[in-house]
Formats: structure tokens, C-alpha cells, sequence
């Protein structure tokens, strides 16, 4: 099946392995630090060492270990230290399609994109648009990226350029791999068992942190979806299912619920994205068997798809994390938009500002969200020997005013301009809001005119 793109991958590896030769090590002092590392709260004045790859040492006051050599030595004065975003479900491709379908609910919308233009991809298309996506969500602060790819009408081929563009962007990511379920049972455990090995490969020497199955068995009936879970579980790979997303189908997608549990697809490893529609037992069953949810804010209040309870899964056991989903039902791949969407959403229903509170809410957007994709044991929070995906963030460009309380300052009047400095693994990836070592502009233009070819050859 990746015979077609192999070179390209090999090509990826080796460059990779050649960028882990020499290690550098950089420190940032005199900063405010906010780890989000479970039951720290407080930020506080300090340092950060790490090399291009993980984290050293974090802590309060001056870095005093005059052993350690230290290649640069950064003045973080002023500025706030965090951990990079992680969005837990992700159609990057989707960036080259903003503003689409403005009037539309889900399926009205999905008639509009998926329906409308899905048949017309063809070679680099796929390729275009995620790495547009990819490199549009780093520059916004979104160091980890669940890439939930969709196949649309392409060949296994165009489908598959969705992960040479993610590599090639430099996010860290989960592939999360669309199968394809109008193969025969056989060649579709090939295909995965592919995907498996070619993982193997890239993880650890690449920004690729594992590889996972975007479930639509769902669609297919109780077999596919059956065997999909058969494959999960053999594999030891994370799924992601949408799910229980449009309000006028809620009664129509709630009966799907016992096949979901019989072929265990509500387990520990599987997380629900939108989740919206649900009922008190659909609740239960899901924190019983260690299910989780990504909650979607923006994209869900786009689509009018409704406001989940999240305060409500929590109390019930349910973990829940956050995604900016598609760039076509969001639009902006902001996570501070897509933070202040939920938690203004959430105050307002309830009436209740404590309902949500800014510390909650950036843990959501990083280290829960780790926890659910089962990669928190790397990102997610500013640890020794977790990656070094590290936000500069300066407050006074833009100017947001003086600081009382650094989390809420954060959610409340900071936004993705106030990033100064994006690390990934330890390298300089985004300075001032531009990407390092990639052609933008560019990239911009050619996506513009592979949509217009798109759009002329479906006839709008």
C-alpha cells in the first residue's frame, strides 16, 4: 500500500535522524513559568534548560548547575513560559476551505465540502492543504496536532501525502488513519498492519508521536466497526469515532450505542470527538469503560452542533480533552479562541463563572488532552524528559495590560500574536509569528490555485 511514497518516507527518516546528531542546549531564565503539570497551578519566576529534544530542568529562582554547558542562554524577562497546545482532533486539510457553507449544520455542511468537492483531489492536493493546516496550527501555538485525515474519493496514494505533509511540517502529530472500509476484510488488515510498521519506523525519529484509526465503522455496520476494535486491540493503537455531533440526528445516532458497546469501541484508548448529544447512560457507560471525549468548541458553536456539559462529564468520571477540529467549521485554529468559545459558552448557560476557571481550561487544551490521546508521558505539560514544546509568550506585543493573575490573563487577554517564540522538540520552529524554513506565502498561493482547479472541475 505506501510502496508509492516509500522514498519519500526514507527520505524524511534519514533527515530526521541527521537533525537528533548534535544536541544544544538552551536556557530560558528570569521567566514566568506555567508548567500545567497535574496539581501545579501557580506560576512562578524561573528557568527552563532543554536540549533539541527534551526538557533538562525546570524550576524557580536562577539556574545554578555550573556543570551543565549551555550553548545560549535566553533573557526571559517579561515573558510567560508554557507548554505548547495540543488540539485532539484535527481535518487539516479542511484549512483550504474556510467560510464555507455558512448557514449549515453538519450534514448540510459536510453536502457542501465533503459531497461538493470530494471527488475532484488529485495529485499534491492532500499534500498542499495538510501541511497548510499543519503549518497554520503551529503558528498559532499548537505544538501537537491529532491529524483526524479523511480519504474523501482519492487514491491510497493522494490520501497518504497527509502524512508526508505532516512530517514534513515539523508538528508533532498522531496520525490518525481514515481505513478504508469498502475493501474486503483482509486487505483491510494489511493496509493497517502497514501503516503499524511504517509507524514503528517514524516514531522517536520524527515529529510523528504514533499512529491511530480513525473508526468509521460506525457508517459501515456492526462488522466493520468490529473489526476495526479487533484491530485496535492488536495493535495496542488509540481510535477516535465521531459521534453524537448533530442535534436534529441525536435519536438517530443514540441508537448506534449498543453496537458501539458490543464491539467495544467505549474503552480505554477510544475518545469520542464532539460528543454532544449524549444521555445520563450513554455517560456512565463511557466513564465505566475508561472512554473519553475532545471537546470542540469553536467548530461546534460554527456548525450550531450545541454546548457539551462539560463540567457534568467530568463529575461522571468521563476524561475529556480539547480540539480546534477542521479549519472549515472552525475557521481559526486558535486554541485561546477556541478556550474563551467554551468557557464564555459555558458561564453563560450556567450563569455560574466558576463553572469554568482559566487554570481548568489551559490544562484542557494541553495536558488532559495528552492524557486522553495517551501521549502525556511527552507533551502536554513542561516536565523533565518530556519534549521540549515550549510557548514564548509576551504580553506587551500586542500590548494586553498588567497582570494579576497569569492564568486568567492567558485565557482572557492573551491571543495566538501575543507567541514570541514556538519550540518543538527543542527547536526554534515559529519567531514573531513566522514559520522557520518554510515558504508561506507561497504555500498560500499554490493552495489558492489548487482550489480554484478543484472548484472549476465540480462545476461551481
Amino acid at each position: 500500500m505506501l510502496n508509492k511514497i516509500k522514498v519519500l518516507f526514507s527520505a524524511a527518516l534519514l533527515a530526521c535522524m541527521a537533525g537528533y546528531a548534535q544536541a544544544e542546549v538552551l536556557l530560558i531564565e528570569n521567566a514566568t513559568i506555567l508548567t500545567l503539570a497535574a496539581g501545579e497551578d501557580q506560576a512562578y519566576s524561573g528557568y527552563i534548560l532543554f536540549d533539541d529534544n527534551k526538557i533538562l530542568a525546570v524550576g524557580a529562582g536562577a539556574f545554578s548547575d555550573s556543570k551543565t554547558k549551555i550553548d545560549q542562554s535566553i533573557d526571559g524577562s517579561g515573558k510567560i513560559v508554557m507548554p505548547g497546545f495540543v488540539s485532539g482532533h484535527n481535518h487539516l486539510w479542511q484549512s483550504a476551505f474556510r467560510g464555507i457553507a455558512a448557514d449549515k449544520e453538519l450534514y448540510g455542511w459536510l453536502e457542501k465540502l465533503h459531497f461538493t468537492y470530494g471527488n475532484s483531489f488529485s495529485d499534491g492536493d492532500f499534500y498542499a492543504f495538510t501541511l497548510h493546516g499543519a503549518l497554520d496550527q503551529l503558528a498559532k501555538g499548537i505544538t501537537t496536532s491529532y491529524n483526524h485525515s479523511q480519504r474523501l474519493n482519492a487514491s491510497e496514494a493522494q490520501y497518504m501525502e497527509s502524512l508526508q505533509a505532516e512530517l514534513d511540517a515539523g508538528q508533532h502529530f498522531i496520525f490518525s488513519y481514515n481505513t478504508n472500509l469498502h475493501q474486503d476484510d483482509k486487505a483491510i488488515r494489511n493496509d493497517v498492519k502497514a501503516l503499524v510498521d511504517k509507524g514503528k519506523e517514524l516514531v522517536g525519529h520524527s515529529a510523528m508521536l504514533g499512529v491511530s484509526l480513525h473508526s468509521t465503522g460506525i457508517y459501515a455496520g456492526e462488522d466493520k466497526l468490529k473489526l476495526e476494535m479487533e484491530l485496535r486491540e492488536k495493535y495496542h493503537l488509540t481510535a477516535q469515532i465521531h459521534y453524537l455531533e448533530e442535534y436534529n440526528r441525536r435519536f438517530i445516532d443514540r441508537k448506534k450505542w449498543p453496537m458501539l458497546m458490543s464491539t467495544n469501541a467505549v474503552a480505554d484508548g477510544v475518545s469520542f470527538a464532539h460528543f454532544i448529544q449524549t444521555t445520563d447512560q450513554i455517560l456512565m457507560d463511557t466513564a465505566k469503560r475508561g472512554g473519553a471525549m475532545i471537546w470542540n468548541p469553536l467548530s461546534n458553536g460554527r456548525l450550531a452542533s450545541g454546548l457539551s456539559d462539560i463540567p457534568k462529564y467530568r463529575a461522571m468520571g468521563v476524561a475529556v480533552g480539547m480540539g480546534v477540529d477542521g479549519a472549515a467549521s472552525a475557521d481559526i485554529a486558535d486554541p485561546f479562541e477556541n478556550m474563551r468559545m467554551g468557557m464564555y459558552a459555558l458561564r453563560m448557560q450556567e450563569h455560574n463563572a466558576n463553572v469554568m476557571l482559566p487554570i481548568e481550561i489551559l490544562r484542557l487544551h494541553t495536558l488532559n488532552t495528552a492524557e486522553v490521546l495517551k501521549v502525556d508521558d511527552q507533551v502536554g505539560s513542561l516536565e523533565v524528559g518530556k519534549q521540549a514544546d515550549i510557548l514564548v509568550i509576551d504580553t506587551k506585543t500586542p500590548l494586553t495590560g498588567a497582570i494579576f493573575d497569569v492564568p486568567a490573563h492567558l485565557v482572557f487577554a492573551c491571543n495566538s500574536a501575543n507567541i514570541s517564540q514556538i519550540y518543538v522538540a527543542g527547536k526554534l520552529m515559529v519567531e514573531d509569528g513566522e514559520v522557520l524554513g518554510q515558504d508561506l506565502p507561497a504555500l498560500a498561493e499554490e493552495v489558492a490555485t489548487r482550489v480554484e482547479r478543484i472548484r472549476t472541475a465540480a462545476g461551481k
